[in-house]
């Protein structure tokens, strides 16, 4: 078994340059749980680098024989190499590239149109931090979202943070990139999607949100809610390219003076009442007969 003992190898060199700077069509994985993770969803393992403590151990092993099936390349690097590989506090001694890129937004709204249930996206306007990027679209996946959309401006979905933060639900869940936002919700306007905005401020309460709208109030053929949930930065909110196509502004009552939650955790709590309102729907559709 051939040990790295380099950093200046062109193989640690192209791990390094990809949580560095990123490279289109792979994404950096480091520890343990995350390429497990990984690997259950059933993303593809490009390389796994493992140092030589790590690979002594029996999850070590049991991994590089997982990750060997899959058909990864298999690649051990010395303990020092493997912490200067590292962008954690306490590095585990184990990374991964997979083969991952975002869709174009279109096709999640194709997808999400499917079916007769009702359904909704995340739409992320100018989100910068990496961490709440990540951290949305694992609440995305758990939480009954069919997918997350990024625009111009918001942190890449492969940065290593933002992977972190996910933990690995970014392979559980459609993920997708719009270069222009309005453009994209203009699409899904024409398409019967509504257009929640989410507003500290403004708007009905989550709790009020008619959403999807009742049986009754439906034109006959058109298809259950259709939605795309909007969220913007905490410093500047959603873009006024967005908000002019609102069909309907929703916000979170605060307690005790606090003026508002940060982005991840806003998003996260109205990605629940939204999918728990689909569920009450589709609960309601079911005692009906009409599915």
């Amino acid at each position: 078994m051939q040990v790295i003992a380099s950093v200046r190898n062109s193989a640690v060199r192209a791990y390094r340059e990809c949580v560095s700077r990123g490279v289109p069509g792979l994404v950096p994985l480091e520890g343990f749980r995350l390429v497990e993770d990984a690997l259950r969803a059933g993303a593809v393992l490009v390389a796994l680098y493992i140092a030589e403590g790590a690979a002594a151990t029996a999850v070590g092993r049991q991994l590089a024989e997982t990750a060997c099936e899959r058909g990864a390349n298999m690649i051990t690097v010395s303990d020092d190499v493997a912490g200067r590989m590292a962008d954690t506090r306490s590095p585990q001694g184990v990374f991964a590239t997979v083969a991952w890129a975002p869709e174009p937004g279109a096709s999640l709204l194709a997808k999400a149109a499917e079916g007769e249930k009702p359904s909704f996206i995340v739409v992320l306007d100018g989100m910068s931090d990496p961490g709440n990027v990540g951290t949305i679209v694992r609440s995305a996946a758990a939480l009954g979202a069919a997918g997350v959309v990024a625009g111009p401006g918001c942190a890449s979905f492969a940065n290593p943070k933002a992977v972190r933060a996910s933990m690995g639900s970014m392979f559980r869940i459609g993920v997708g990139r719009a270069q222009e936002l309005e453009e994209f919700v203009k699409q899904a306007r024409a398409g019967g999607y509504d257009v929640i905005v989410s507003d500290a401020r403004a708007g009905v309460s989550a709790d009020e949100l008619a959403w999807p709208a009742p049986e009754a109030g439906r034109a006959p053929g058109r298809v259950p809610g259709r939605a795309i949930l909007a969220i913007g930065s905490e410093a500047r909110g959603v873009s006024e390219d967005v908000r002019r196509h609102a069909t309907a502004q929703v916000r979170l009552d605060m307690s005790r003076d606090v003026e508002s939650l940060n982005a991840a955790a806003a998003a996260s709590v109205l990605i629940y009442v939204m999918g728990r309102k689909a569920a009450r729907w589709e609960a309601g559709a079911r005692a009906a007969g009409r599915f």
